[in-house]
């Protein structure tokens, strides 16, 4: 009796955390250098609409115009810090 309660209480702490995490949702940070009224713009607001529509609230996309987030010299290497998860550079830069 006393090896079975130790395995739930064991189970119950080990289960706990993992239901937690599964339950916040996934955070983007998707960071352009326009306006929101620019077709980039608005194709960022269109893909935040529809990846929040499809994962049911499982992924929130937070979006970040007018280099608000970081400026355009400055996107490249947030993302590779993991900062940022999505951008929509300047063409420019390649």
């Amino acid at each position: 009796m006393r090896k079975l309660m130790l395995t739930l209480v064991a189970a119950a702490v080990f289960i706990t955390p993992a239901t937690a995490m599964a339950q916040s949702p996934i955070v983007i940070k998707f960071s352009h250098v326009v306006a929101n009224d620019t077709p980039k713009g608005k194709g960022a607001l269109k893909f935040k609409e529809l990846a929040e529509k499809y994962t049911n609230g499982k992924v929130r996309v937070e979006v970040y115009p007018n280099s608000s987030l970081y400026k355009d010299k400055e996107e490249i290497e947030a993302l590779q810090l993991g900062s940022v998860q999505m951008l929509a550079p300047s063409t420019a830069k390649f």
